[in-house]
């Protein structure tokens, strides 16, 4: 071998060896890092990702629920938006409140809310479950359709209402901050408010 085979020789050796024992090093403080604890057992690997699983399942039901509530309003099927509420439940609309079903049901016909929708510009909405997985907060972003009835007991007051006419019909964005609970499997709304922006 010359001279300068050789340093070419060594130098690729150090050069392709340095990449080597580099890669060597990074991998066995890689590992280290994962194993600084005990690595956890397959049981309990399972047992986490089903948790995990199960929180997206809760939040997904939530959101799920939030739409159909929003929907029903919309829809003006009030008995079947305040079935999505515990028997419990209270709620407070623009100043206005309810206490369990009957109340919220005469809450959303009196009050005149026609629709909640989802606002697309604002943040992400967030859902967050309790440990146990048998509570939950949330927080949706709206637009909200504000509608004042017509007032008036005459025929043509009450055919006009019957019509879906109203005295004054605005938007306006705000929030909704809720609670939920579990019961039998199925989630309820425990607590409902709604903030303008």
């Amino acid at each position: 071998m010359t001279g300068s085979k050789t340093k070419s020789t060594r130098r690729a050796f150090f050069v392709s060896g340095g990449a080597v024992v580099g890669a060597g090093v990074a991998t066995a403080v890689g590992a280290s890092a994962l194993t600084a604890d005990k690595p956890l057992p397959m049981e309990e690997q399972l047992k986490q990702l089903r948790v995990r699983l199960a929180g997206l399942e809760d939040r997904e039901a939530i959101r799920e629920l939030h739409l159909a509530f929003t929907t029903l309003v919309e829809e003006r099927s009030y008995d079947a938006a305040a079935e999505l509420f515990d028997d419990h439940a209270q709620v407070q609309l623009s100043g206005a409140n309810a206490a369990g079903k009957s109340e919220i049901r005469q809450l959303f016909a009196d009050q005149y809310h026609s629709a909640y929708r989802q606002r697309s510009s604002q943040q992400r909405d967030e859902v967050k479950l309790a440990e146990n997985h048998l509570s939950a907060t949330a927080t949706f972003h709206v637009e909200v359709e504000l509608c004042t009835a017509l007032q008036g007991d005459c025929t043509a007051a009450q055919m006009a209402r019957l019509q879906g006419n109203v005295a004054d019909r605005r938007w306006e964005h705000g929030r909704f901050d809720a609670s939920y609970i579990k019961t039998q499997g199925q989630w309820k709304v425990a607590s409902l408010s709604y903030r303008a922006a």
